[in-house]
């Protein structure tokens, strides 16, 4: 079998593809003449948006973070003077509890005082009572014996001659 080989060549150009890259050609050309600068500009609105977008996002970011630092100093200084506020409070309310105490303590100095006097002066009623009371009934304890007595030995005579001399007086 003798082969003989035909090559064909790389690249076979035909009618067809001939107008067919003229047509490319001339696309190419009504591209660049007639859609290339409105898409330019069209691009490089969107690149300039997109870098004014990208500095102002760069200058807020800035201004956030010197924002934030000096939120956190207002924020470290609202804590300090919020600390000292609460030391202030919490030293008033132990001088505060100090003067009550103070006052509770004098009241309680002054109730026992006059508790003490009302006692001594209750006793000394009570001393008085009982002292009239034994004094009556020393009273009573001495009639009985006399009575007892008299009525024993001449009770009617002495009665008798004591009310007499009573009478003549």
């Amino acid at each position: 079998m003798n082969l003989t080989a035909q090559t064909m060549p790389a690249i076979s150009i035909d009618i067809n593809m001939f107008w067919q890259i003229i047509n490319f050609l001339i696309l190419i050309f009504i591209f660049n003449k007639h859609l290339k600068k409105p898409l330019n500009k069209i691009l490089k609105k969107r690149k300039d948006i997109i870098s004014n977008d990208l500095e102002e996002a760069k200058k807020n970011k800035e201004e956030a973070i010197i924002e934030r630092e000096e939120a956190e100093k207002e924020l470290k200084e609202a804590r300090r003077q919020a600390d000292e506020m609460i030391f202030i409070a919490e030293k008033k309310a132990d001088q505060r509890k100090e003067e009550i105490l103070r006052g509770a303590t004098s009241q309680r100095d002054k109730i026992l005082k006059s508790a003490e006097i009302e006692v001594g002066k209750m006793k000394a009623r009570a001393k008085g009572e009982i002292r009239e009371e034994m004094q009556a009934l020393a009273v009573k304890l001495a009639e009985k014996i006399i009575k007892e007595k008299l009525d024993s030995k001449h009770s009617n005579n002495l009665i008798n001659n004591f009310i007499n001399e009573l009478g003549e007086e």
